[in-house]
Formats: structure tokens, sequence, C-alpha cells
């Protein structure tokens, strides 16, 4: 939870910081989610399963429906 907190008010400095610079929101969003990509999509790839997922049954389906609709 303390780790969230400091990534939050670490993006809203970023965010704050390049806003007063003149960075447009939208190539600030854009720039955001490259950086995520660029370290997320080797990180899937190194820590990925090394086991397959169970094959999906229609009783997984009915339950997942039955959840949904409880709410």
């Amino acid at each position: 939870m303390v780790a969230v907190e400091c990534v939050t008010v670490g993006s809203n400095t970023l965010f704050k910081a390049a806003t007063l610079r003149g960075l447009s929101f939208y190539v600030f969003v854009f720039y955001t989610y490259v950086f995520a990509t660029l370290v997320l999509l080797p990180l899937s790839l190194i820590f990925g399963r090394s086991r397959r997922l169970p094959s999906a049954k229609s009783p997984v389906f009915f339950k997942i429906f039955l959840l949904a609709l409880l709410g």
C-alpha cells in the first residue's frame, strides 16, 4: 500500500512538472503508456508462466456466470 502511494505521488509530481513546462496531457499519457509497456513486456517474458493454464470447462463458465449475475 505504501508503494502504491509513493508511485501515485511520484506520477502526480511528474505530471505537474511536465504540464508546467508546456507538455500536453495527451502526450504525457502516451509517454506513460509507452514507458509502462517497455517495462512490463520484458518482465512478463522473463517471469512468465512455466506451465499451461488448465482447460476451461463449462462448469467453470457457469460458476463465473452465477457470480456475475449475483454481483
